[in-house]
């Protein structure tokens, strides 16, 4: 067995070279510097991990440029391959959109081949009954030309039979293709899943995101002929987010964008217009803010003289009928509300316009 922690530190210990020394670090290398060397196929498996934990990338560090400008040019690689594949990605669809125009003017011209054959099946048959038609009226013909023409019917007959089983099959397999609703089924499948993946583990790259959907989603996509792929999949998820679905992207991860919550609506609140009445009523609701709910009968006990008098030269009963009037405007919704069991409570958030008449009272 090949240990992994020499193999990582050979490799180290080759990519360290430089000047003339440099190498590129390869199976062979690594192996040859081993103690109990060990197989070529023991050693790459591992020599790959080490590769991709250090992001080991040969041709730019055999350049021995300075370690900024290699990583900007790694990342340089890396965007120009998915920009790559996402325009292959694009070449790909407008392919398959001509594919389906074609496919439309070969189903045309079978529609139409199929017509033409129908019409010679008929007349195949309408000279075959003509044929019988002479011979049952005695037409002078020998025994070998009879049987001569009866064998090239029998084999044109074959031929129009296994030319309409030709068609039926055509015709089946015409049934069978995927369509473009099938196709865009599939998409919105994939939305759907790609957008609950990121709200539940969060930004995640596109790489990530091909490998986190499910097989059976995969193996659909190949059923319906579009394949995934990391670019195929960016760019579909770019095309999201320019028909401004919930998405964004950022830094090569694809958010989703949560939709802004609706404004608040403001309740309206009603006041009745300014009276000496109701300069009464709002002396009442400054007693039920202050002690609570109450009936009529207590609110009366606690109100002030000059509220009373107030009560009387506006009602000609006073304050005998506080109750009905209490519930009157409670069933308009101006400052207080019933509670059903002969008791009202004040409202919350209701102002008094009629100052005039609140002086009048005091």
């Amino acid at each position: 067995m090949v240990d992994r922690v020499e193999v990582f530190r050979i490799a180290d210990q080759l990519r360290a070279l430089r000047g003339d020394q440099a190498v590129r670090v390869s199976v062979r290398r690594v192996r040859d510097k081993l103690r109990r060397k060990g197989s070529f196929s023991d050693v790459g498996p591992k020599l790959a991990v080490w590769k991709a934990a250090r992001n080991y990338q040969p041709v730019i560090e055999l350049m021995e440029l300075p370690d900024a400008l290699q990583k900007r040019l790694g990342d340089f690689g890396k965007a120009l391959l998915d920009e790559v594949q996402a325009n292959e990605s694009r070449v790909r669809d407008g392919e398959r959109a001509n594919f389906e125009v074609e496919r439309a003017a070969f189903r045309e011209m079978l529609d139409e081949a199929g017509m033409t054959v129908d019409v010679l099946e008929a007349r195949v048959v309408a000279l075959t009954a003509e044929v019988e038609r002479l011979r049952k009226g005695g037409a002078t013909e020998t025994s070998e030309s009879s049987a001569e023409e009866d064998t090239e019917i029998l084999r044109r007959r074959d031929v129009w039979e296994r030319g309409v089983g030709l068609r039926t099959l055509m015709a089946r397999k015409r049934d069978e293709m995927v369509g473009p609703d099938a196709q865009e089924a599939f998409w919105k499948s994939v939305e759907t899943e790609v957008l609950a993946l990121l709200r539940g583990r969060g930004p995640m790259p596109a790489g990530d995101l091909l490998s986190a959907l499910p097989a059976s989603l995969l193996n659909r996509g190949a059923d319906v002929e579009m394949p995934l792929s990391v670019g195929w999949l960016r760019y579909r998820l770019r095309s999201m987010i320019e028909a401004g679905k919930p998405l964004t992207e950022m830094n090569g991860r694809f958010v989703p964008v949560e939709p802004d919550p609706a404004p608040l609506q403001e309740v309206e609140i009603r006041s009745p217009p300014p009276s000496l009445g109701d300069a009464v009523m709002w002396e009442v609701r400054k007693v039920l803010l202050e002690h609570g709910p109450m009936k009529a009968a207590q609110i009366r006990e606690r109100l002030p003289l000059r509220v009373h008098e107030a009560a009387k030269r506006h009602w000609k009963d006073g304050l005998k009928r506080l109750s009905k009037d209490m519930s009157e405007r409670a069933g308009r919704g101006y400052y207080f509300k019933s509670l059903g069991d002969g008791r009202y409570a004040a409202l919350e958030g209701v102002e008094f316009a009629g100052a005039s008449d609140a002086e009048r009272i005091a």
